[in-house]
């Protein structure tokens, strides 16, 4: 797959997903740490999340903000395992300041998906997850579409 082809196709995937699970570094002691959060996955390979202060990722991303997020449609296991997608996308989680321009236009684009997932997030933290690489597996393809940027 082309890299459009990998992103529109990851997007579409993402489209049917509520919440993703973010992987952080506990800033306390550097083990891993997983959590489900309601996402967007824009067009562009990033992905927009919100959380407030006080959760512990929140706090593990201030310290290292290098992140992996997993968006998968696990629910069809049930009925078609064959049909089962993956996204992992790994990167850097940012603050979006409430001041910065684009700050309402990615709100607009997260209460698009998730109108709850705008309410918690801008009564807290927008985050953006600036991506190094986006990786989509399909089903059982043998295939990793793989996208890197920069």
């Amino acid at each position: 797959m082309e890299r459009d082809e990998i992103l529109s196709t990851a997007a579409a995937i993402a489209a049917d997903q509520p919440g993703g699970t973010l992987a952080t570094t506990h800033a306390e002691d550097g083990t891993p740490y997983v959590t489900f959060v309601l996402f967007h996955l824009r067009p562009t390979g990033e992905v927009l999340f919100g959380s407030n202060s006080r959760p512990q990722h929140t706090r593990n991303m201030a310290a290292t903000p290098e992140v992996s997020f997993l968006i998968d449609n696990r629910e069809v296991i049930r009925g078609d395992w064959t049909a089962f997608n993956r996204i992992v996308i790994e990167g850097r989680a940012e603050e979006v300041s409430k001041d910065e321009p684009g700050y309402p236009g990615l709100l607009a684009e997260l209460a698009e998906k998730s109108r709850i997932a705008a309410v918690f997030t801008d009564s807290g933290i927008l985050f953006r997850l600036v991506p190094r690489r986006l990786v989509l597996m399909k089903g059982f393809e043998p295939a990793r579409n793989v996208v890197e940027f920069r």
